[in-house]
């Protein structure tokens, strides 16, 4: 089950649980004071959250997501976003069939999506590939990339 959701103890679970891979790649980006960061960027945004079970079938947060939006040139794009616990192994099913979900519906309403990835998040990358995103674009114009970052984008056929 899948949610958009603002209670800051949904995300702070997800937050102190997070995959190696994800955490690493937040301390890289913000530095060892990255929870306190992403919960003040996440303050007054729409955030989704994935549910699945722990290991005593209790219903969990195991990832918050989102699309945040930035139009350019008529064109609509979002920065697609997404942080993982370490029970998304345990409830990888049901993750990879929400996450084609929301991509779908991502897909009709952004004819562009992107962020980055650390380059260590081997595990998020083949999500990624699996579901489209290009990593074809080192330094795409425009937009620096940071050191020991991916630039991905998925390009999408609107119905407009």
């Amino acid at each position: 089950m899948i949610k958009e959701c603002s209670e800051k103890s949904e995300i702070i679970f997800v937050l102190e649980h997070l995959r190696n891979e994800d955490k690493e790649e937040l301390i890289a980006l913000y530095g060892y004071d990255w929870k306190i960061k992403i919960l003040n960027d996440l303050e007054n945004k729409k955030v989704l959250v994935l549910y699945g079970k722990d290991n005593y079938s209790n219903i969990i947060p195991i990832a918050i997501g989102g699309f945040n939006e930035c139009f350019n040139e008529n064109k609509s794009i979002a920065c697609a976003w997404l942080l993982s616990s370490s029970y998304i192994q345990k409830n990888k099913t049901i993750f990879l069939k929400e996450f084609n979900k929301q991509l779908l519906f991502a897909e009709e309403k952004y004819e562009i999506m992107f962020n980055f990835i650390h380059r260590t998040n081997f595990t998020a990358k083949n999500w990624l590939v699996k579901f489209g995103f290009k990593f074809d674009n080192p330094n795409p114009k425009g937009i620096p990339v940071q050191d020991g970052f991916e630039f991905f984008y998925k390009v999408n056929k609107r119905g407009d």
